[in-house]
């Protein structure tokens, strides 16, 4: 398998939550795009909404990238384990 997911199949887009000019944001979404594993992202800093969400599964710390998919909260996650945590999900 080459570590992507058919655009096809059914499966729960990841929401990635990050900050502007985070390093491990822009190379979780740059991993995520290569790997053509749909995603929408947040810039939480512009969304409030996401910064109170970010930071109630983080203990109020506002980490940068936090994934949300279905009933699941990811901090810090690599590519790979936003890709299985998506695979997973009916």
């Amino acid at each position: 398998m080459m570590g992507f997911l058919s655009r096809g199949s059914h499966m729960e887009e990841p929401v990635v939550y990050f900050k502007p000019g985070c390093p491990f944001g822009i190379r979780l979404r740059t991993a995520l795009t290569l790997h053509r594993i749909p995603h929408r992202s947040v810039r939480f800093r512009d969304d409030e909404d996401g910064a109170a969400r970010v930071r109630d599964v983080n203990d109020g710390n506002e980490i940068s990238p936090t994934v949300h998919i279905a009933d699941r909260w990811l901090t810090n996650p690599g590519w790979r384990e936003v890709r299985d945590a998506t695979s997973t999900v009916q």
